[in-house]
């Protein structure tokens, strides 16, 4: 995968652990927020947090940021 223009590699539990901070982002949007963005827009948001080093899947605002009204 492609972040930055710098590939990066997460291990196997990380991996997981960032499927799960997408599928409980996605689940906290709603559905008017669905429509207005892609999972694949997310998941690049989360994982641009994650090749940063953060870890915290409380810190996932920061990726839901796009959608404050």
């Amino acid at each position: 995968m492609m972040v930055d223009r710098q590939r990066r590699a997460f291990d196997p539990d990380t991996l997981s652990f960032l499927r799960q901070t997408l599928d409980d982002a996605w689940e906290s949007l709603t559905p008017v927020q669905r429509v207005m963005t892609s999972r694949t827009l997310l998941a690049e948001r989360i994982l641009k947090s994650a090749a940063k080093g953060e870890r915290n899947p409380e810190r996932r605002d920061e990726a839901l940021i796009l959608f404050a009204a």
